[in-house]
């Protein structure tokens, strides 16, 4: 969307596209690292509280349970070396509870006793696993862990689960099995929580911030071409995006514009041109068809009011019609040369035509000579050949000399000549006749240019498209075509193709 259709919202800019994008990315990465950090922390204080809750039965003397479980000795209320919260429960070897012991402590620092009743059922449906996690009814998650104990172990009884050596005088004489509140533990990984959701926002902002600032010089030519381009839409075409340190992509970017530009501008300029010669053409060519056209009617129209003319009077008015005709027919043919010869040039040719000058000449010759009354045509023609069609080159000279016929007086010399030179194949019309003016040169191939008063056609000459038409036909067969000439000293035309 372009500033002329409307203000750019914040989110649909590239700074903002690429400032969410990286947003997303850091939340997902911050998301991925969280939930690793969070399960190796747990993992972790799950591993200490394991080991601290297995550590609690070292504080039991092993005779003395022996005593509590054969019921030699009552068990006792609490024991003080029991951790704060948690219980134990001992059972028989034949894994019958026998009862459960806890930490003496008033009510007010009990509060992570287990209740007796849940306690029991938890170890009904552990069923003297190795370890657990259960949850009670107040929310809070315990641990809990069982083993077997037994008598003159070594090393010292264990409830990991893991295999332990035995003295061969070993005695299984019962099962135990210890929970322990993770209150502490889950204080701990909430904290850890609350400061990693901080940190993430606090990273989110301060990188948002820094990641704005850091894009803003970087996209700044970027912002400057899109405002250029907004003028150039409004038809300022001659504006152009200026150069300045950037990356590559955008100098890349910035030169294809420019180039862009620049053809831009000169197919307009082409197309400009090219209404003004047609406008021009148009114009030309109506006053060439009217002139005859006008002659014609002028004659029809005074026989037709002089019924008894002399048959001298009709026989010139006659002649006078059949020229006029014949003029409008060679300007029509002319004109559909032109058309034809565009038509080609506009489509690209495979084929590469070679014609020899001297084959065409025994054709073309009488009929030169012909036009020539009292003027001298001089043939200079080597063995040479140019990539034209037999039919373009008669055109070719014909027109050449047609036109150095028409400007150079009688007794006058007009030469052609064909030569290779310096790599070039070159076929040249030269007369000593009336001269070009400077100031004609550059548009005498134009289409119904008329140039000086010294130029003008005379009666009975052609419509001014022969030099159009030979240059249509070189320009058509990638050759080039120039003229040279002197005023009162005569023209030469010169046609050049590359070897």
């Amino acid at each position: 969307m372009t500033r002329a259709e409307g203000k750019v919202s914040w989110k649909d800019s590239l700074t903002g596209k690429l400032l969410l994008r990286f947003w997303l990315s850091l939340i997902l990465v911050s998301l991925f690292m969280g939930e690793i950090q969070y399960q190796a922390l747990h993992s972790f204080l799950m591993k200490g509280e394991t080991q601290a809750l297995q550590a609690q039965i070292g504080s039991f003397d092993v005779n003395q349970l022996k005593l509590w479980i054969n019921h030699k000795e009552s068990f006792p209320k609490a024991w003080t070396n029991l951790g704060p919260g948690v219980v134990a429960g001992f059972f028989s070897p034949d894994k019958k509870l026998e009862d459960i012991l806890g930490r003496q402590e008033t009510e007010a620092k009990r509060p992570y006793a287990l209740e007796r009743s849940f306690f029991l059922k938890q170890i009904a449906k552990n069923k003297l696993r190795t370890t657990a996690v259960f949850t009670s009814p107040k929310g809070v998650r315990y641990l809990v862990i069982s083993g077997p104990i037994y008598l003159n172990q070594e090393p010292v009884t264990s409830l990991t689960g893991q295999n332990i050596s035995l003295t061969a005088n070993s005695t299984l004489i019962g099962y135990a099995i210890l929970s322990a509140p993770l209150t502490q533990m889950s204080n701990i990984l909430d904290h850890q929580l609350q400061v990693f959701l901080i940190s993430t926002l606090l990273i989110l902002v301060i990188g948002g911030l820094l990641t704005f600032y850091i894009l803003k010089k970087p996209l700044q030519p970027l912002s400057r071409m899109s405002e250029i381009s907004d003028k150039i839409a409004a038809g300022n075409y001659t504006l152009r995006i200026p150069s300045e340190p950037s990356a590559s992509e955008i100098a890349h970017l910035r030169s294809a514009l420019n180039q862009m530009l620049e053809t831009l501008n000169r197919s307009l300029a082409t197309e400009t041109e090219a209404r003004e010669q047609m406008a021009r053409f148009i114009g030309d060519a109506s006053h060439e068809l009217r002139t005859p056209l006008t002659s014609i009617r002028g004659f029809l129209e005074i026989l037709l009011r002089n019924q008894e003319t002399d048959p001298e009077t009709l026989t010139s008015a006659h002649k006078s019609m059949l020229t006029e005709t014949e003029r409008l027919i060679h300007l029509t043919e002319d004109l559909l040369t032109l058309n034809r010869l565009t038509k080609q040039i506009n489509q690209e040719s495979s084929s590469k035509p070679e014609t020899s000058i001297q084959s065409i000449l025994p054709e073309l010759l009488p009929l030169l000579n012909s036009l020539l009354e009292y003027r001298t045509l001089e043939v200079d023609v080597e063995e040479t050949s140019l990539p034209v069609e037999p039919g373009e080159l008669k055109q070719i000279i014909y027109n050449l000399v047609h036109n150095a016929i028409q400007h150079t007086p009688v007794n006058g010399v007009i030469t052609l000549k064909a030569e290779t030179k310096a790599n070039l194949r070159c076929l040249s019309v030269a007369d000593n006749g009336e001269g070009i003016a400077s100031q004609d040169l550059p548009y005498i191939f134009e289409r119904f240019y008329r140039g000086s008063r010294s130029r003008e056609r005379k009666a009975g000459s052609g419509a001014g498209l022969g030099l159009a038409i030979v240059w249509e036909i070189v320009n058509l067969r990638g050759g080039r075509i120039e003229a040279e000439s002197k005023q009162g000293e005569g023209t030469t035309f010169t046609i050049s193709f590359s070897i």
